[in-house]
């Protein structure tokens, strides 16, 4: 046999192997998932029935979601959906592409297995030192050593794809690639040792600056953002201290205790509740009672689409999910009523920027974790300026449909008991809201808790009215546990990352920096402004908070821009590049559903949507109060 047959039997080999595995830790992760809302909802009915608290709430929150970030760490390997920049990777002639995809593989095949042995070695220090979890007490070891088997999980399925890549290089006879992508990763597991006598090892502001650059060029050729914020952090405290003793003890247990953070436990149940709210009909019911009431104005299906769009945010809290979502309801009908579909799809996709915009939103989950600032303040801040900008769109639809009358045509007319009658699909969503938002802001419960009651109400909701079968049950766990996944995956990296930040004092630097700059602050937020449309037409408003916040935020608070104002700036700006080329999420989004529709088409009728968010971030410039007055705040 051949290197290439044996390489290619052996990845496949490890490939079937993997797949086997991983599947069994996902499902594991999935049955978890659910799990974890029991507790958290019985502690809330416990305290406010019987003035009791369940005991191991908080320790089985967080041990039960570390289990699931890394139980579906390999299956989101195995099926290559970790999320990545692809846009200057796909301009790249095929056997870069092949010479980047053997590299990388390589490159993350030696981070975690190094990762794999410091979390065991954790592990066995966890063990030794007899240390127990916050309340109850269990044995925190075991919990590591089920995470370092998961670990190992997703080691197989790189090794696999590794030698696949490794395979094909050697079946094209690319063998200049095949010598270029072993020295890049040869040079990735050497660098520390080379470059930390030279003036990289004693100049930390250096070391903070090439390691962003790298962190670009890793990025923007198409390496993981997770696995590449992990490597370079951990290759940035390598150079750093004297000896990796430092660097490897980052790498046993920053995973495990990121991945364990009680705080992060409110992404999954909101990720899970907009799942379950999808597959139990709320985004019909929603789109159906706006419909009945908006569809006679001019435009009337696009209106009742935002406004669907806005309804559906209270419960879901996600921008794509939102679009995409009122998209399968929405666009067969408008496509009926004979609406120009790349207008459609341009206000399902722009509509759906809402979702991370009205409370409950994971935007705002997240940028509440990275700068600590309050959720619950964040979620009021995020009122206002989102039914505002619903308004807004409403009105841009409004002015363009009766300009256009050919492209938005008027809907059929419904009488009032019609009306009324269609008021009954809202109440549910509207009750969810006063459950959810209400217990928060009104301190019945966290906003862990608030997740975990909003998980339960949905299930209970759709099971009784039958309107949610097992198999869609399962289909939404399935799809909150793999959103979950690869979410809190970037989140080790950002914190391996931010050690790394934090011991060359870059952030704060620049910070320094930019209070010294003889300027206005209001000349540098406009750059900002500036920085944030351009960089979210190349990224995910999520890897964007978790990407750039770390470095922005302390510059921010020294300029004197109130948090949570610019918390809602933030959101608004990240949802901006959402729907602007040349990739624009959403709008790829929905063109992906309508196959007949380029996106090139749906770009053009983006415009007024763009000019309305852009109108939305100077108000608040000039009125702050309309995100600070229910939070409370002034600036």
């Amino acid at each position: 046999m051949s290197i290439e047959q044996i390489c290619t039997a052996l990845g496949q080999h490890l490939s079937r192997m993997s797949r086997k595995v991983n599947i069994v830790f996902f499902s594991i992760a999935t049955v978890l998932l659910i799990l974890m809302a029991l507790p958290a909802t019985a502690d809330v009915l416990a305290r406010y029935l019987f003035s009791y608290s369940v005991p191991g709430t908080v320790d089985i929150t967080e041990l039960a979601l570390a289990m699931i970030i890394f139980g579906v760490m390999g299956y989101v390997n195995d099926n290559d959906s970790h999320i990545r920049v692809t846009l200057l990777l796909e301009k790249l002639p095929e056997h870069v592409r092949a010479v980047l995809r053997y590299s990388s593989s390589g490159l993350s095949v030696a981070l975690f297995a190094c990762m794999t042995y410091c979390m065991y070695a954790n592990g066995v220090n966890k063990f030794l030192g007899n240390e127990g979890s916050y309340s109850i007490s269990l044995p925190l070891y075991i919990f590591v050593f089920i995470c370092t088997a998961f670990l190992i999980g997703h080691v197989l399925s790189l090794s696999a794809q590794t030698l696949l890549h490794l395979a094909d290089l050697l079946r094209s006879r690319r063998y200049a690639g095949l010598l270029a992508g072993t020295a890049l990763v040869a040079a990735g597991m050497a660098a520390p040792f080379f470059l930390q006598d030279t003036v990289l090892g004693g100049d930390p502001a250096a070391l903070g600056i090439t390691g962003v650059s790298a962190l670009m060029v890793l990025l923007f050729l198409g390496m993981p953002i997770g696995t590449a914020m992990a490597g370079i952090g951990f290759l940035g405290m390598l150079i750093f201290y004297p000896t990796p003793r430092t660097a490897l003890s980052m790498l046993g247990v920053s995973p495990f205790s990121t991945a364990s953070s009680y705080v992060y436990g409110v992404v999954p149940m909101f990720i899970l509740m907009g799942n379950l709210a999808m597959h139990s009909g709320i985004s019909r019911d929603l789109f159906n009672a706006a419909s009945c009431w908006l569809g006679r104005l001019p435009g009337g299906l696009a209106i009742s689409t935002v406004a669907g769009c806005a309804g559906f945010s209270a419960v879901s809290g996600d921008s794509m999910a939102t679009a995409v979502t009122m998209a399968s309801v929405a666009l067969p009908e408008m496509k009926r009523k004979r609406y120009d579909q790349p207008f459609a799809c341009a206000t399902l996709a722009c509509g759906g920027t809402l979702g991370i915009l009205i409370p409950p939103s994971t935007g705002f989950i997240f940028y509440s974790l990275v700068t600590e600032a309050s959720i619950g303040k964040l979620f009021m801040a995020g009122v206002i300026p989102g039914v505002l900008l619903a308004l807004f769109f409403m009105a841009a639809v409004f002015i363009f449909s009766r300009r256009h009358p050919d492209l938005a045509p008027v809907g059929d007319p419904t009488t009032f008991r019609q009306k009324l009658r269609s008021l009954r699909g809202v109440l549910p969503m509207l009750a969810l809201i006063f459950i959810i938002l209400g217990g928060i802001l009104g301190g019945l419960f966290s906003p862990n808790a608030g997740g975990a009651v909003g998980v339960v109400c949905v299930a209970l909701y759709a099971f009784v009215t039958r309107k949610l079968r097992w198999s869609t049950f399962v289909a939404a766990l399935r799809d909150s546990a793999d959103v979950t996944g690869r979410l809190l995956y970037i989140l080790i990296g950002v914190t391996l990352l931010g050690y790394f930040f934090a011991a060359t004092r870059l952030p704060y630097e620049l910070a320094e920096a930019l209070a010294g700059m003889q300027t206005s602050r209001w000349v540098i937020f406009a750059g900002i402004v500036v920085f944030y449309i351009l960089l979210g037409a190349l990224l995910n408003v999520i890897p964007m908070v978790l990407l750039t916040l770390p470095a922005m935020y302390p510059s921010v608070l020294t300029l004197g821009f109130d948090p949570i104002w610019f918390g809602v700036q933030c959101v608004i700006l990240m949802e901006m590049g959402q729907i602007t080329p040349p990739v624009g999420i959403n709008v790829f989004a929905l063109s992906t559903m309508t196959r007949d529709v380029p996106m090139f088409q749906i770009f053009r009728h983006i415009t007024p949507y763009f000019l309305c968010m852009l109108l939305l971030v100077v108000l608040l410039c000039f009125f702050p109060q309309l995100a600070l007055w229910l939070p409370g705040g002034s600036m």
